[in-house]
C-alpha cells in the first residue's frame, strides 16, 4: 500500500513536473511567435517610416534649390516656370512650387489647377499662418499639413524662409513653397500591399491647434490588438506611423495543453527523459530568438546591416566622430544596369550576383567599417576615421577595380560596375539623413558622368546637375528650332593653293548667349544621346551645301564631316545616311567624313564595319587628329581611307620643336607609303606651312588661309592667292 502510494505520488509528482514544463514550454513558444511578429511587424513599419521620410526629405529639397536661386539671384527670379519645371521632374512627388515674396504667393508651377493661390497671404490670410511666421521666426523650413487643398484633395505644404544680406544685415525676402499631394507621398510605399495582406494602418500627427491626435491617413479596417508604431521625422514637428496584425495564439495554446497532458500520461517510461526537456526546450527558444533578433538587423539576402541598422550605425558613428574631433566617410553605391542582367538571367542569378558583390564589397574595407544593403542593388559603406578625402578615394577607387571582375553565374560570366557617391561629415552634414540624401545625389551624378566611377558631393553639385538638364532641354528645342548652322574651313593644296575641299563646322545661335561653338555643349549632347540627331542635321545641312554648288555651276569641291562614337554605334548609321545623299542627289564622293583616331581605337571591329559599309556607298573616308591615339600601321593598312590628318598639336610647335618636326616627317613619310593624301591642320604662320609642304604634305588648313567662313562666303572661296602665285612664279 505505502509502495503504491508512493508510486502514485512519484507518478503524480511526474506528472505535475512534466505537464509544468509542457505550460512553460508553450508559454515561451508563444513568447517566441509573438516576439517574431513583433519583429516583423517593426520591420515593416521602419521600412514604411523610412520610405515616406525619404520621400518627404527629397520633395522638400527643392525648398532649398528655389532657395539658392532666390539668393544667388539677389530675389529677382528669372524664369521660374522652367526653373520649377526641372526641379519637379528631377525631384519627383511634387505637386506645385510657388514663390511668395514679402509672404505673398506670386508665382506657382504649374499655374493651372492653382490659381486660388496667387495673392494669397502667409502670413497674415492663412488659416496655417501659425507654421509660416514659426518658419520665419526660427528662418528654418516647417511643414503644414496634410490638410484639405483648395482645388481638391488633401496636401502638405512646406514653406522655406528666404533671407537676403543687404547692407551686412539679413532681411527676409519671402517664402520659397512645395506643394505635395498625400496620395503622392503614400504612393511611395507599401501600405496598400500590406493592407490587402492582413496588415492595417494610421498615419498621425499631433494637431498643432488643439493638440490632439489627428490621424490624416488610415487602412479600410481598425488597427488589431497586436501593433507596432514608429516615428517619422518632418520639419517642425513628427508624425507617428502605426501599423497592427490580426495574430491569433491560441490554438498554439491548446496544442501545447494537450501536448504536455500527453507526455505527463506517460510517467514511468520518460521520467529521465521529460526531466531533461525543459532545458532543452530553453536553449531552442533562446537560439531561435536569437535568430529572430539577427533578422531584425541583418539583409537577409547578402547578410549584410539593413537600411535600418545601418542608419542606426551611422548615427553613433556620427556622434562619435564628432567628440573625437574624426572624420568619417559616407559612400552610396549603386549597380550600373543591374537590370538588365536580373531581367535577362532571371532573379536567381540576380541574388548570386548581389551576395558576390556584397562580398567584394567586405573584402575592400576594414573591418571596423559598416557596410549595409540600402535596398535592391544600392549599397552604403561607412569609413570611419579617415585622415582625409583621399582615403575615401582610394577605398572608392579599389571598390570599383573589385567590383568589375567578372562574377559566374552559371553557364554565364556577368560584367558589371558600380557608380559611387561620396560626401564626408562633418564638411558635408551631421545628421544620417542629410549625409545619406548629400551622397544620393553625388552618386547621381557619376551615373550622369558616364557611369563606372565616383563623384564627391559639393554645394555646387545641384546646380551643376540642373545646368546640364536646362542645357539638355536647350538643345532640344535648339532642333527643334533650328538654331544651328554650319561654318566652312577651306582645306588648300599646298603645292599650288587651290581649294580642294571644306571641313564643316557645327555653330550653336543660342538666343541668349549669342554663337556658341561645340566645345560648349558636344559633351552634353553625347551624354544625352543628343548628338545623334544633331549629327544626323549636319550631313544634311553639309550635303545641302554641296547641292547649292552643284547648282551654281562651280568648281564643286567634297565636304567633310565630324563623326560622334555615338554615331558610330548606330546600327542604322550607313543607311541614313544613304537616304539623305539619295534624297538630295548628292554623289557620294563629295561627301567625307572625318572619324579621329581615338574614336577608331575604342572599338576596331565596329569602326572597320561601318567604314567598310560607308566606302561601298562611295563615301570618302578620312582619319581625323592622327597622333593622339594607339593605332598601328597595320590597323592602318586594314581600314579603306582616303586622307588622314596631323593633329595640330605637331603641327603649333613646327618653327622650334625638332621632335614635332621629325614626326611631322616620319608620318607624311609612312602614309603616303599607304597612298594616303596628307592633311596638316591648324598651319597659323607661313613657316609652318613652308616646312610642311617641303616635308611633301598634301594639304593644309588654318588661320593662316582662311577662318571658318559662312556659305555665302564659302561659295566664293577659291583658294590662297599667295601659294598659287608662287606656284606660277616657280613654273
Amino acid at each position: 500500500m505505502f509502495r503504491s502510494r508512493l508510486s502514485t505520488l512519484y507518478a503524480l509528482l511526474a506528472f505535475i513536473c512534466i505537464f509544468t514544463a509542457g505550460l512553460y514550454y508553450t508559454h515561451l513558444s508563444i513568447t517566441a511567435d509573438r516576439k517574431e511578429q513583433q519583429l516583423l511587424v517593426e520591420e515593416v513599419v521602419s521600412a514604411q517610416a523610412d520610405a515616406i521620410e525619404r520621400r518627404l526629405n527629397q520633395a522638400l529639397s527643392s525648398t532649398y534649390i528655389l532657395a539658392q536661386e532666390v539668393r544667388r539671384s539677389d530675389g529677382e527670379f528669372r524664369d521660374f516656370n522652367k526653373f520649377a519645371r526641372e526641379v519637379m521632374d528631377t525631384l519627383g512627388g511634387l505637386s506645385a512650387l510657388q514663390l511668395a515674396p514679402d509672404g505673398i504667393t506670386r508665382q506657382v508651377y504649374p499655374l493651372t489647377g492653382n490659381e486660388a493661390g496667387i495673392g494669397h497671404n502667409l502670413l497674415f490670410s492663412d488659416d496655417r499662418r501659425k507654421e509660416a511666421r514659426e518658419a520665419v521666426n526660427s528662418k528654418k523650413l516647417t511643414l503644414a499639413g496634410p490638410f484639405p487643398l483648395v482645388q481638391g484633395g488633401v496636401g502638405l505644404v512646406g514653406r522655406n524662409p528666404v533671407f537676403l544680406v543687404r547692407n551686412g544685415q539679413s532681411h527676409f525676402w519671402g517664402f520659397t513653397t512645395a506643394l505635395i499631394h498625400l496620395q503622392d507621398l503614400l504612393a511611395v510605399t507599401e501600405l496598400e500591399q500590406l493592407e490587402q495582406k492582413g496588415y492595417a494602418y494610421t498615419l498621425s500627427r499631433r494637431h498643432p491647434d488643439t493638440g490632439h491626435t489627428d490621424i490624416f491617413a488610415r487602412s479600410g479596417q481598425p488597427l488589431h490588438d497586436f501593433q507596432v508604431s514608429d516615428d517619422i521625422r518632418v520639419p517642425n514637428g513628427n508624425w507617428t506611423i502605426i501599423v497592427s496584425r490580426s495574430v491569433s495564439f491560441t490554438l498554439s495554446a491548446v496544442t501545447g495543453i494537450g501536448i504536455s497532458l500527453l507526455i505527463a500520461g506517460v510517467v514511468a517510461l520518460l521520467l529521465h527523459r521529460i526531466m531533461q526537456e525543459p532545458e532543452r526546450l530553453r536553449g531552442l527558444v533562446k537560439h531561435q530568438t536569437s535568430q529572430l533578433e539577427q533578422l531584425a538587423f541583418k539583409d537577409e539576402l547578402t547578410g549584410l546591416a539593413n537600411r535600418r541598422f545601418l542608419t542606426e550605425k551611422l548615427e553613433q558613428a556620427i556622434v562619435h566622430s564628432q567628440r573625437e574631433g574624426e572624420y568619417l566617410a559616407l559612400m552610396y553605391l549603386d549597380l550600373d544596369d543591374f537590370k538588365r542582367i536580373n531581367d535577362s538571367t532571371g532573379h536567381e542569378d540576380g541574388d548570386r550576383l548581389l551576395r558576390t558583390i556584397a562580398q567584394r564589397l567586405q573584402e575592400a574595407v576594414r573591418e571596423a567599417d559598416i557596410i549595409g544593403r540600402i535596398g535592391g542593388d544600392e549599397f552604403a559603406i561607412v569609413l570611419l576615421n579617415i585622415k582625409s578625402a583621399d582615403h575615401a578615394c582610394i577605398v572608392a577607387e579599389k571598390i570599383i577595380k573589385n567590383i568589375s571582375k567578372p562574377v559566374p553565374l552559371g553557364q554565364y560570366e556577368a560584367i558589371i560596375s558600380a557608380s559611387i557617391g561620396v560626401t564626408l561629415a562633418p564638411d558635408d552634414g551631421s545628421s544620417s539623413s542629410e549625409l545619406l540624401r548629400n551622397a544620393d545625389l553625388a552618386m547621381y551624378n557619376a551615373k550622369r558622368a558616364g557611369k563606372n566611377q565616383l563623384s564627391f558631393y559639393n554645394k555646387t553639385m545641384q546646380q551643376k546637375a540642373l545646368h546640364s538638364m536646362k542645357l539638355e532641354e536647350e538643345l532640344r528645342q535648339a532642333l527643334h528650332h533650328q538654331e544651328f548652322f554650319l561654318m566652312f574651313q577651306p582645306i588648300i593644296s599646298l603645292s599650288n593653293g587651290s581649294n580642294v575641299k571644306f571641313e564643316a563646322l557645327l555653330r550653336w545661335q543660342h538666343s541668349g548667349r549669342g554663337v556658341l561653338n561645340p566645345g560648349s555643349f558636344i559633351e552634353t549632347a553625347e551624354l544625352t544621346g543628343l548628338i545623334v540627331p544633331i549629327g544626323y542635321w549636319v550631313i544634311e545641312a553639309a550635303c545641302e551645301f554641296i547641292r547649292q554648288q552643284l547648282q551654281s555651276s562651280t568648281n564643286v569641291r567634297p565636304v567633310a564631316v565630324n563623326l560622334s562614337i555615338c554615331q558610330l554605334r548606330e546600327r542604322a548609321f550607313a543607311g541614313k545616311v544613304e537616304s539623305i545623299l539619295t534624297r538630295l542627289q548628292i554623289p557620294p564622293h563629295l561627301l567625307e567624313l572625318e572619324i579621329t583616331e581615338s574614336m577608331l581605337m575604342e572599338n576596331v571591329e565596329l569602326a572597320m564595319s561601318l567604314i567598310q559599309r560607308l566606302k561601298q556607298l562611295g563615301i570618302r573616308m578620312s582619319i581625323d587628329d592622327f597622333g593622339t591615339g594607339y593605332s598601328s600601321l597595320s590597323q592602318l593598312r586594314q581600314l579603306p581611307f582616303n586622307s588622314l590628318k596631323i593633329d595640330r598639336s605637331f603641327v603649333m610647335d613646327l618653327e622650334t620643336s625638332l621632335v614635332d618636326q621629325q614626326m611631322v616627317e616620319a608620318i607624311t613619310a609612312m602614309v603616303h607609303k599607304l597612298n594616303l593624301k596628307v592633311v596638316a591642320e591648324g598651319i597659323e604662320t607661313k613657316q609652318q606651312m613652308l616646312f610642311l609642304k617641303k616635308t611633301g604634305c598634301d594639304y593644309g588648313q588654318g588661320f593662316l588661309f582662311a577662318r571658318p567662313l559662312p556659305a555665302s562666303e564659302a561659295l566664293q572661296y577659291r583658294g590662297h592667292a599667295a601659294l598659287a602665285e608662287k606656284d606660277q612664279r616657280s613654273a
